[in-house]
């Protein structure tokens, strides 16, 4: 009796297993990747980068800020440069790159550039002059 209730026990568990029972929900993993582009302060995003999440379904590399100093005049640009390449490559990888999509993450990226900039305007024309670099040449 024992052993036979064992097996079923056993049998219920792996019936669980397989139908999906216990399992996590499917994340929306372009609705994640427009949260930590959009919807999180760069600060936030450089915390999550670190841990990167998802991992298997979104890309985290970089390049920083590609052939452009990370850091001009002292100015920390690579955390908005960290962000601007996470959203071309997960755009990209998520098939929803597109020339408005493209005009979002841009967008977004020279809003970073100026949130690190503060009040200085030597660094805001610099932040500019990335802007317009990848408004040219981002791919």
């Amino acid at each position: 009796m024992r052993t036979a209730a064992r097996l079923l026990s056993t049998a219920a568990l792996a019936t669980a297993l397989v139908s999906g029972a216990g399992t996590a929900q499917a994340v929306d993993i372009e609705s994640v990747t427009d949260t930590y582009l959009f919807g999180t302060s760069l600060s936030r995003f450089e915390q999550i980068r670190a841990d990167q999440p998802y991992a298997s379904s979104l890309d985290w590399s970089s390049d920083t800020c590609s052939w452009s100093p990370d850091k001009p005049f002292g100015f920390d640009f690579a955390p908005a440069c960290h962000r601007h390449d996470f959203g071309y490559r997960n755009y990209k990888k998520q098939d929803r790159f597109t020339s408005t999509s493209r005009k979002k993450i841009d967008d977004n990226f020279y809003t970073d550039l100026k949130n690190i900039c503060g009040s200085n305007v030597a660094c805001k024309g610099t932040a500019w002059t990335y802007y317009q670099a990848v408004r040219q040449f981002g791919d």
